[in-house]
């Protein structure tokens, strides 16, 4: 390509990336949570009728009180994980089973913790989108166990640890909390009370982890069979045999590969998935594609 077909020597400007899917959510959150500054600087009450209110229940107010939070800290911890765990998803899978696992999320969160109030005194409000935020979560990281990621404690104290041991304690301190708090202190018992109080759903965030995890095991299900192997229907046999190309054997002469040749193996495999999605790659490939970038980073 000569220098005058370049996008600097032309006249236009090359195309720019559309904004992700991602980005328009945590986009929407923000214009919501702006939205209820307005409300409560003016002393205005003009979102009440999207919060999940149990005392009035609404068919819309399953999905509208996702878009709204408490506060700063409670948009900018669901908005950070969004982002990160969000663009994950959106990558492997794409922007549209993105919104079917955000939204199943919080569907199934909400009704987590209806389900956990009934009996008790019907006046509790959920508002969030963390059981949305949650089941995107596991279905980023559920394939990534071994992985290292450092996370930033108090948004200074950097903490190096494996995936599967985040996950561990985010479904730990989920199910205690939901035992030990809110449970318990959304009824009227005197045998079992609240062994503390922070104001947080975890039993939507519950049923955010349970539909998560659903939801991984649905986009994993070429993998479901015996020892992870791929099954392929038999065909009749008057039917003409596909042109099947093989997987060709990478690097038979065990001579280390060059960096050109781990990213044009990456980039097969890569277009593997933009094809048909993450699942379509075989555990071997899986494995493959963590070695390779590994090595290329």
């Amino acid at each position: 390509m000569g220098i005058g077909d370049r996008a600097y020597m032309r006249d236009r400007s090359a195309p720019r990336e559309p904004i992700s899917m991602t980005a328009w959510v945590v986009g929407i959150l923000v214009g919501f949570f702006i939205l209820n500054l307005i409300q409560e600087s003016a002393h205005a009450d003009f979102l009440r009728w999207m919060e999940l209110d149990e005392s009035a229940l609404r068919p819309w107010q399953w999905l509208t009180h996702a878009l709204l939070h408490e506060g700063f800290w409670h948009l900018l911890g669901n908005g950070l994980v969004l982002w990160w765990t969000g663009a994950t998803v959106e990558q492997e899978h794409g922007p549209a089973t993105l919104l079917k696992v955000l939204i199943g999320g919080v569907l199934i969160g909400a009704l987590a913790w209806f389900l956990t109030g009934l009996g008790g005194p019907h006046d509790g409000v959920l508002i969030g989108i963390s059981a949305g935020v949650y089941a995107l979560m596991l279905v980023a990281l559920l394939d990534k166990l071994e992985h290292q990621i450092t996370l930033l404690l108090f948004f200074f104290l950097p903490v190096t640890l494996k995936v599967r041991w985040l996950l561990i304690v985010v479904s730990l301190f989920t199910v205690l909390g939901w035992g030990f708090s809110e449970f318990p202190a959304r009824h009227g018992w005197a045998a079992w009370k609240p062994a503390w109080q922070d104001g947080i759903a975890h039993s939507a965030h519950l049923g955010g982890l349970i539909f998560g995890w659903l939801a991984w095991r649905y986009l994993n299900r070429t993998n479901w069979a015996p020892s992870y192997a791929q099954v392929q229907e038999p065909m009749p046999t008057d039917a003409p045999s596909p042109a099947f190309e093989p997987e060709t054997e990478v690097n038979p002469s065990g001579t280390p590969l060059t960096s050109a040749q781990a990213r044009a193996e990456m980039d097969r495999l890569l277009d593997k998935i933009s094809a048909g999605g993450f699942g379509s790659l075989t555990v071997g490939e899986k494995r493959r594609l963590e070695e390779l970038s590994a090595r290329l980073r």
